[in-house]
């Protein structure tokens, strides 16, 4: 073994995916953007490192080239230390920091809004809600496609959730934007201004 544990959850995603018989890369890639989280590089040198550490780590048997040649895939398999490490992933509940781990660009560039003049904070807001409402349409389409397990379709409404609670805190960002006096605005900016 080279370097057993600590593992990322990309990491645990992908043997996860292994498990469940996604065994190529080129597979793992598609089905990362199929699940849409975010929080997983589906850029192909992410996976097939993360593929090399997992089989050094005995986590993952010799790939098996598939294929005609010079189209062959590397397919993996569990071992049994890997089917080990799985299950105890997936019995166990995330730390506290695994809970908090809750990224949304649209929260970050709120903390900076007050930059932007006061119509155009408006304006930006506004722009929010109506890209996150047709996020939610989208996300809501894929759930209705998802047709296998039902604990993995409520996997997937997760999502919408979490995109119908940002679209009520927008709702709430937007009130609290109309209740403010446009000098507000103007305050930030003049601090910004003096600063530099």
């Amino acid at each position: 073994m080279a370097s057993a544990g600590p593992y990322s959850e990309l990491e645990y995603l992908i043997l996860a995916m292994v498990g469940e018989g996604v065994n190529s890369g080129y597979a793992m890639r598609k089905e990362m953007n199929r699940m849409r989280g975010g929080r997983w590089s589906a850029e192909s040198g992410s996976v097939y490192r993360v593929l090399r550490r997992l089989q050094a780590d005995g986590l993952l048997g010799d790939a098996k080239k598939v294929g005609v040649p010079n189209r062959e895939r590397s397919e993996y398999q569990l071992t049994r230390a890997g089917e080990a490490l799985l299950n105890s992933w997936l019995t166990f509940p995330p730390d506290r920091t695994e809970l908090g781990f809750l990224v949304d660009p649209i929260r970050t560039r709120s903390y900076f809004l007050p930059r932007l003049p006061h119509a155009e904070q408006g304006r930006v807001i506004k722009t929010w809600m109506q890209e996150n409402k047709r996020f939610i349409e989208d996300l809501e389409r894929e759930v209705a496609a998802v047709g296998d397990h039902p604990l993995r379709k409520v996997a997937y409404q997760n999502l919408v959730f979490l995109a119908e609670a940002r679209q009520e805190w927008l709702k709430k960002m937007a009130a609290t934007h109309k209740g403010l006096p446009a000098s507000e605005s103007a305050k930030v900016l003049e601090t910004t201004e003096a600063k530099s």
